[in-house]
């Protein structure tokens, strides 16, 4: 069920109670509407009550400083917590250098704020799926 369509679009699967979207490309929208991105996805976890939300990053080019990727991200993050959502999976791009720093700032979120949501990053879709709907 597509529950939004527009910069990104917002795939839901009640029966098996997943959002599937593809992040946005930062080089070609401002952060602005990355975290209008951001925030319509919280939107609707939050208001669908979802628990398991599968991000593609794999196409998706992101060309900010440090210090604003790190903030999207951790508003982001602290925004989920305020929901149902118990797991997230991201399809990671073929960037190593973009891996790493999105590893980097995960790991540093993890140490500072204790997220009661499961993440993990997988090279595909399936694989992703297939851990969501793990038990």
């Amino acid at each position: 069920m597509l529950i939004h369509s527009g910069i990104i679009a917002l795939d839901y699967s009640p029966a098996t109670d997943v959002l599937v979207t593809s992040m946005p490309d930062v080089k070609e929208f401002s952060s602005s509407e990355v975290s209008f991105c951001l925030n319509l996805i919280v939107e609707n976890v939050r208001g669908y009550h979802i628990r398991n939300l599968l991000l593609d990053s794999s196409k998706s080019v992101i060309e900010v400083e440090d210090e604003a990727y790190r903030a999207i991200t951790t508003k982001f993050a602290l925004d989920l917590t305020g929901t149902h959502l118990k797991k997230l999976a991201r399809v990671v791009t073929d960037d190593a250098a973009r891996e790493e720093r999105s590893a980097r700032v995960s790991e540093e979120l993890r140490q500072e704020v204790d997220l009661p949501i499961e993440f993990r990053n997988f090279a595909t879709k399936e694989e992703a799926m297939d851990w969501l709907l793990s038990k």
